[in-house]
């Protein structure tokens, strides 16, 4: 084998090397995950996203909140439909709530992202806000009303898996 040939496969054991090492180990995301409330829901969320397998911990932040506020966008638009729909008066009022819970959710999620943007991760509180805002809708909706629970459930534990992200991001660095 030549200088050339040594050369490529040297370049390309650099770039393995270097494919291996970067992006977010799974030890990482056991260590971020394991004080959820669904330690498997945290780390399927958290790998659904392509990007996770070669994000930096920063990118992961954005990543975890980006998911975050597509469920919450995808929550508000099932409780205006549950909303719409409803024809019981009294089920009405608690989905108003929640409609108005979720807005207010996406302002703090997109308040998050802002910090996270200017890598201040331990100033980020309002990911902690949302999921009680998670709960406040939930406890708000009647028991016999089942079909918003697993929206919020899933709500709650996305919310708490971002939350978690941060709070590790922020001891981290």
């Amino acid at each position: 084998m030549g200088l050339e040939g040594i050369a490529l496969v040297s370049l390309g054991v650099l770039v393995l090397m270097i494919s291996c090492s970067s992006g977010v180990k799974q030890e990482t995301l056991t260590s971020i995950c394991f004080p959820t409330q669904n330690q498997e829901f945290c780390e399927n969320l958290l790998m659904s996203d392509k990007r996770t397998s070669s994000a930096d911990l920063p990118l992961l932040s954005i990543i975890s909140i980006q998911l975050t506020e597509k469920q919450a966008k995808k929550n508000h638009q099932t409780f205006q439909q549950l909303h719409d729909n409803a024809t019981q008066v009294s089920i009405k009022g608690p989905l108003n709530k929640c409609v108005a819970i979720y807005k207010e959710m996406i302002g703090k999620i997109r308040e998050a992202y802002q910090l996270s943007m200017s890598k201040r991760y331990k100033d980020i509180r309002q990911l902690a806000q949302a999921t009680k805002l998670g709960y406040k809708c939930e406890n708000g909706i009647p028991l016999s009303y089942n079909l918003s629970m697993a929206s919020s459930e899933t709500m709650i534990l996305t919310c708490q898996t971002s939350d978690y992200v941060n709070l590790y991001i922020a001891r981290q660095l």
